[in-house]
């Protein structure tokens, strides 16, 4: 159908903007995932150009901020989010129907056309399409369009592509043309064409700011082993992820921790309403042009500078990069002393030190995060590691490699001795002495001797009783010379006091000699020997307890058993005379033995008292 490509050819022959763009001169990439673009350009009467991805028009919105020598109120135009549905809110017809001619025109009853198909020419109001049978006479696979021309007569002409049709009414192709448009630019929806302007239309410079969401920019460092000690460069890893080329623009980076919050200024939020009772809308307060700019640079964000908590870089050479591009170049170089140690971490049993450097950082800023790569001399590559963030005058041991030709074996020992003892209220109170022995046994290179660094771990509430060694946050180091192949050992002490309380009654006689055994305080083990010798006597009388006890159940057994058999046998022979008499006896017996039970449990209620006498 030729309509739709003279429409589209009209589409594309639209003028081009006027509106000049802006440049950018200057971006700061921070690890908070943001980018800070600082752009310039010329404001004239007719606006100027801001180009801004979707995705980033939040992030813009939120922290725009204008610097403008003019004295107007400034004023960012841009299509909305629901552009495209208000502008075919407004037209005939939808969307789809300018991608289908039959349902555009369906769309248009009434609309003055002129239709021509293979010289046959016909004028007329648009009365919609229909279905008819083709030549070959499927019913429904063709399309006509039906038009009653100036005599009021009904005419039909076949809708395919050899038709051309105009429309006649300049509001119709008006009409057609802003559809089209609409659709172009939604199209290009990815990026938002927002329109700077002032109520002063002098021409002038005027700079912008703002931020929009960024990549981690990422470092990778290279130490490098030197005469004058360890060369540490940082190499910057970039992209280029704003949407727009770089032409000689001064590339910032940036560490801290920024807070960066997500705002939500674009996209349509529609309050709930009641339906009975519309809203009352508070009338807004009348502002100057003067209070209006104070507004509008209240919302712009703090400039990036550096801190105690904040860092940047700034490359001393522009950099031009398109957008989805990445440069990698150096931004940083520093010369460390010579800090390369054999380390052995005490505690984890590996049985070789490590090979690491000690960087400290020397530099009033901060230094990123990053892979380190580790070159020496005569050998090249010596091994790779993670640097964390190190703020100013911070120390970090990197290990990159380990030290095979050394053996490093750990064995650990302690020992406890009672330090004082002491007796309160029925409760032993001691202080234990802990002594804990570390020995390292180290076997020496074959080819070489070697200063070993042995990095102690620090125990809370242990003291170190080993002295000439170096505290850090979490260990002491100290160094130990190895001779090459010979076995040296290195022992560490650490002691540390553990107080304990007993409560003297609830022990056992095991456990008082135990305890009588380590206290060495004479007046304490008296004390202990008599409560010992005490628990024992009633731990015997218990005993004797328990078995009259189960003696005394057994004769009221016994007993009852003989009772029951005279009841049944009911007779007078000599056996039951005999067993009668057994219960007598018996009856003696029980008496005898809870008499001797009773006598048991008095001496041992004594010895309770006894016990308690002696603890007080």
């Amino acid at each position: 159908m030729r309509v739709v490509s003279v429409l589209l050819g009209a589409c594309v022959a639209l003028p081009a903007s006027a509106l000049a763009d802006v440049q950018i001169r200057g971006v700061t990439l921070s690890t908070a995932g943001l980018a800070m673009i600082e752009a310039e350009g010329l404001l004239s009467a007719e606006g100027l150009r801001v180009r801004v991805r979707r995705a980033d028009i939040d992030d813009f919105l939120k922290s725009l901020r204008l610097s403008d020598p003019g004295d107007g109120v400034p004023m960012l135009t841009f299509a909305g989010p629901g552009a495209v549905q208000d502008r075919f809110d407004a037209l005939p017809f939808g969307a789809d129907a300018l991608r289908d001619l039959a349902a555009l025109v369906d769309t248009m009853i009434g609309a003055p056309v002129r239709a021509e198909r293979h010289g046959r020419q016909l004028e007329g109001a648009v009365m919609g399409t229909r279905a008819i049978p083709c030549a070959s006479g499927a019913y429904g696979g063709c399309t006509a369009l039906t038009l009653q021309d100036a005599d009021g007569q009904l005419r039909q002409i076949l809708l395919d592509e050899a038709l051309e049709l105009s429309f006649l009414d300049a509001a119709d192709r008006d009409a057609i043309e802003l559809g089209l448009e609409t659709l172009r630019r939604d199209a290009r929806a990815r990026m938002l064409d927002l329109q700077l302007t002032s109520s002063d239309d002098s021409p002038r410079d005027v700079t912008l700011g703002w931020l929009q969401p960024a990549p981690i920019w990422k470092t990778a460092w290279r130490a490098e082993d030197g005469p004058d000690g360890m060369t540490l460069t940082g190499w910057a890893v970039v992209e280029n992820t704003t949407g727009q080329d770089w032409e000689d623009v001064s590339v910032t980076l940036a560490t801290g921790a920024t807070r960066a919050v997500q705002a939500q200024l674009y996209d349509r939020v529609q309050p709930q309403r009641d339906a009975a009772a519309p809203p009352v809308l508070a009338a807004p307060m009348a502002r100057s042009a003067d209070q209006m700019m104070d507004m509008a640079m209240e919302i712009a964000p703090a400039a990036m500078d550096e801190s105690a908590a904040f860092s940047r870089y700034t490359l001393s050479t522009p950099v031009s990069l398109r957008a989805g591009e990445m440069i990698s170049l150096p931004f940083l170089r520093e010369t460390l002393e010579e800090a390369r140690l054999t380390l052995y971490r005490g505690g984890s049993l590996d049985p070789h030190p490590l090979l690491a450097v000690e960087f400290t950082n020397p530099l009033p800023l901060r230094l990123p995060a990053g892979v380190v790569t580790v070159y020496e001399r005569g050998r090249g590559h010596a091994g790779d590691a993670m640097m964390p963030e190190l703020v100013p005058g911070a120390v970090e041991i990197i290990e990159f490699a380990r030290d095979t030709a050394l053996q490093v074996r750990e064995a650990v020992a302690e020992s406890i001795r009672v330090e004082t003892a002491r007796i309160v209220d029925g409760v032993l109170v001691t202080e234990d002495r802990v002594e804990r022995r570390s020995t390292y046994r180290i076997e020496g290179a074959p080819d070489r001797a070697t200063v070993l660094t042995i990095a102690h771990p620090r125990r809370e509430g242990w003291e170190l009783l080993t002295e000439g060694g170096q505290e850090g946050l979490d260990t002491t180091r100290f160094t130990v010379d190895v001779p090459n192949s010979e076995i040296t050992s290195f022992e560490l002490r650490e002691a540390r006091l553990i107080e304990h309380r007993v409560a003297l009654l609830s022990l056992d006689v095991e456990t008082l000699a135990s305890w009588s055994a380590r206290v060495e305080i004479d007046e304490i083990r008296e004390t202990l020997a008599t409560l010992q010798g005490l628990r024992a006597q009633e731990a015997n009388l218990r005993r004797e307890v328990a078995q009259l006890e189960v003696h005394e159940d057994a004769l009221i057994a016994d007993q009852a058993r003989l009772v029951g058999l005279i009841v049944q046998l009911g007779d007078d022979s000599a056996a039951t005379r005999s067993r009668r008499a057994r219960v007598d006896e018996i009856d003696t017996e029980i008496a005898a033995t809870r008499a001797e039970r009773r006598a048991a449990e008095a001496r041992l209620s004594a010895i309770d008292l006894e016990l308690r006498a002696v603890l007080r």
